[in-house]
């Protein structure tokens, strides 16, 4: 049995950064999957959107 809360181990969100609204929350199973995320999101160019690690101590 694994332990509870393990299943994903990385979890960012993206925000609007003119008003710090969370836009979606993104949850990837591996590091390569997160890799392939910032190649990506490096190439769309969107400006005003940003992406930050989710703070885990909040709830």
């Amino acid at each position: 049995m694994g332990k509870a809360g393990t299943k994903h181990r990385l979890s960012i969100e993206l925000f609007n950064e003119k008003t710090g609204d969370v836009v979606r929350v993104l949850r990837f199973q591996n590091l390569i999957a997160f890799e392939e995320f910032l190649k990506s999101f490096k190439a769309m160019r969107y400006p005003g959107y940003g992406w930050r690690y989710i703070d885990k101590g909040r709830r």
